[in-house]
């Protein structure tokens, strides 16, 4: 199967790494992972990607609270869109709190600022009652760089990820283009740098699990998602042939 296909989706269950092509069945992986025992009672996303993916219409997707087997997992992820699945693993109480990796290139918007919602519209009712029950926080960094900074002057990690809590990460490969905003531009970050960052996440911390999209079309093309890919499964420690689709 190629990764550039839209159902793409493999696994590497003994290192709890699950990735897909298109990121809304990252939300599939999280939700089968906490039905199992792999995701905790309280998990922190880290959500590192060029896009924050905060729509909030991910709470509304048809049977997100009637979920029981796996079959209806896939499916309700099948109906979420690649910008909508974080919200929909918060009303799903299968994330409770996110540190978003993203530049503001695309979206300069702060996740956690929601002043500007109209919470008394009937459009928003379902997050004005979700809202009632938890609250929807965490942090925003602009770069793997600002976070890395940012952990260096914290005591300890628990101070950013409160442990014992289950943590998450979830990379998208896009974060390694250079130029975000220009989709028609190809150059991504120089290979050293790419590697230096995937060995920070890698080390940073032992993930509950690791969700990774693959994202093409917002790589700057096949070529460069092939090439960051390679990096990836490199630095990971990772063979394909060992692989399992899911």
């Amino acid at each position: 199967m190629s990764i550039f296909e839209d159902n793409y989706r493999i696994c590497f269950p003994k290192k709890r790494v699950f990735i897909s092509r298109n990121h809304q069945w990252a939300f599939a992986a999280w939700t089968i992972g906490k039905g199992s025992g792999i995701i905790g009672d309280k998990t922190i996303l880290l959500h590192v990607d060029a896009h924050l993916d905060d729509t909030w219409d991910g709470v509304i997707v048809e049977g997100l609270h009637e979920m029981g087997n796996t079959e209806e997992i896939l499916e309700v992820a099948g109906k979420l869109e690649i910008d909508n699945f974080i919200w929909a693993g918060f009303a799903a109480k299968i994330i409770d709190r996110i540190i978003y990796v993203c530049p503001k290139d695309i979206d300069s918007s702060e996740p956690f600022d929601l002043s500007s919602w109209n919470l008394e519209g009937e459009q928003l009712k379902p997050i004005k009652q979700l809202l009632r029950e938890r609250e929807y926080n965490g942090l925003r960094f602009e770069s793997i760089e600002q976070f890395k900074q940012h952990l260096l002057k914290a005591e300890n990690l628990e101070q950013v990820f409160n442990t014992p809590n289950s943590v998450i990460l979830d990379l998208d490969l896009d974060v390694f283009k250079l130029k975000l905003s220009d989709l028609a531009d190809r150059e991504l970050y120089p290979e050293k740098q790419i590697r230096e960052q995937l060995q920070f996440l890698k080390n940073l911390y032992s993930y509950d699990m690791v969700t990774i999209a693959l994202s093409p079309s917002f790589c700057g093309s096949d070529e460069n998602c092939e090439f960051i890919f390679r990096l990836f499964l490199e630095e990971f420690e990772l063979n394909l042939d060992e692989a399992q689709p899911w």
